[in-house]
């Protein structure tokens, strides 16, 4: 007769074992999910940054014809900044990109820093509902042969 009682006693204490188990599953699958979505959108910033860097260097202009390339001096970007903006105004989801360009002295290299804040799924599980992404991307002058 105890036996029985005991084993009655025991019966539904595996339930809290099943809950936490699945509770913890669960906040692993949320983790993944939310490490994944990150990446995603700093993968798509950088994309967006590189594009952006290949319209610039698709602007230099050749402002010297009569001297050879290997002069150094024959190539230079122009309008900068007028092509990243066109660039990024081809796509409503890039309006919230922050972009920075610099060119180098000699006006050769450009590099474009570029800066994303956007919200990331499960996020406020962690407690981080937004994260910012900073990425930056470099180009040279076309080389004309």
């Amino acid at each position: 007769m105890i036996d029985r009682l005991r084993v009655r006693d025991d019966r539904g204490s595996i339930m809290p074992l099943i809950l936490g188990c699945w509770m913890l599953v669960m906040l692993i699958v949320a983790g993944f999910v939310a490490g994944t979505d990150a990446f995603d959108k700093l993968a798509d910033l950088q994309d967006i940054c590189d594009g952006a860097a290949a319209a610039a260097a698709a602007t230099a202009a050749d402002l010297d014809r009569d001297v050879g390339l290997d002069s150094g001096t024959s190539l230079r970007f122009a309008g900068v900044q007028d092509a990243v903006s066109s660039y990024l105004a081809r796509d409503a989801y890039r309006s919230s990109l922050t972009v920075q360009a610099r060119l180098s002295a000699d006006a050769r290299t450009l590099t474009l820093a570029c800066s994303q804040t956007s919200s990331v799924a499960f996020g406020w599980l962690f407690a981080r509902d937004h994260v910012t992404h900073r990425v930056t991307s470099s180009a040279r002058a076309p080389v004309r042969g």
